[in-house]
């Protein structure tokens, strides 16, 4: 497994580091399983992104690309989803944020949410990229449009004229949990 790397800050020149990273289909695969995803085979991700320095600040800008399989959510179906994340981040030197008790409640400002901090002058990019892949991963993954097996199919005509709604075989299970109670 060989994940994204990480980079001093002495070692970004004036002009900034421009980066593609190729990611690793071992770390994809380990960072997906906090998401329930899988890394979709013959799919290859790939992080674009810059480095500029602001003083002691690091500005880290670019985008996250792959594409993952996850479960649908409504048909239980694996389906294949782009995961594309585009961002930016302030970076700043750990020892320059004021001390702050454990479980201070603090109020951010808007310049603030999008500030972090980094430590012994080093940036790790395998944190920051999991971060943006989680973010812009879907919460509740879906076939687009209509799913090819829903688990409740829309209403069907029964014998007697009326509409039902017909139960997938797949939940067979939880209605014998629902008539014992």
């Amino acid at each position: 497994m060989s994940p994204p790397p990480s980079i001093r800050v002495d070692t970004i020149p004036e002009e900034g580091l421009p980066l593609e990273l190729p990611l690793d289909d071992a770390w994809l695969a380990q960072v997906l399983t906090d998401a329930n995803m899988r890394v979709t085979p013959a799919t290859h991700g790939v992080a674009r992104i810059r480095l500029d320095r602001a003083d002691d600040d690091v500005i880290v800008s670019g985008t996250v690309k792959s594409v993952v399989t996850a479960e649908c959510v409504a048909c239980l179906d694996d389906v294949s989803l782009p995961v594309e994340a585009e961002f930016t981040l302030v970076l700043s030197p750990a020892a320059s944020q004021k001390a702050r008790r454990p479980n201070e409640e603090v109020e951010l400002t808007s310049d603030e949410l999008d500030t972090d901090v980094f430590e012994n002058d080093t940036i790790d990019l395998s944190h920051w990229l999991r971060e943006q892949l989680m973010l812009a991963a879907p919460l509740h993954p879906r076939h687009e449009g209509d799913c090819p097996r829903p688990l409740i199919p829309p209403n069907v005509p029964t014998v007697n004229g009326g509409l039902e709604r017909e139960i997938d075989p797949r939940l067979a299970p939880l209605m014998k949990l629902a008539k014992k109670e």
